[in-house]
């Protein structure tokens, strides 16, 4: 099928707080308190899992002409950038949940403009209150964010049309 739009985008990685720089498994509490999963690790940053997620979701939904990372030379019309605030398997009182909180700023490389910006928290149940049940909360968040962002770029395109 063709693409929504004739537009290129380049998705950045996420810019993130220091505690998301490495690949460690976070779990935070509703007190502040965080910490690390001894014996489970992301195969990558929180970031680049993101990215490359977002990046695959897009072209699955056929929005962009072409779609790039941000390491590309390939002049595009659009950079997704964004700032992940927390990437956490996040407990309450009596439950657990994957928890992301994300804004994306949508810039016009041509004018050097922010088109607009977005704010995202997304949080998802996880199925258990261990490690493997915070990795599938935060998958399925994952899921969530990539269509919430597609809906909202959707309708960015449609206004610009």
């Amino acid at each position: 099928r063709p693409p929504l739009s004739t537009t290129t985008l380049s998705v950045a990685p996420s810019k993130s707080i220091g505690s998301l720089l490495g690949k460690s498994l976070l779990y935070c509490r509703e007190n502040g308190e965080t910490g690390a999963y001894l014996y489970s690790r992301w195969s990558d940053t929180p970031s680049a899992l993101i990215q490359h997620s977002l990046l695959a979701s897009l072209t699955d939904a056929a929005v962009f002409a072409s779609l790039s990372s941000s390491t590309s030379l390939a002049q595009v019309d659009w950079v997704l950038e964004s700032d992940l605030n927390a990437f956490c398997h996040r407990f309450s009182e009596s439950m657990s949940e994957g928890y992301i909180d994300i804004t994306y700023r949508l810039v016009d490389t041509r004018t050097k403009r922010l088109r607009s910006s977005k704010r995202f928290t997304i949080s998802s149940p996880a199925p258990s209150m261990d490690a493997q049940g915070g990795v599938d909360a935060l998958k399925n968040a994952t899921r969530e964010l990539n269509s919430q962002s597609i809906a909202w770029l959707t309708t960015l395109i449609k206004e610009n049309q």
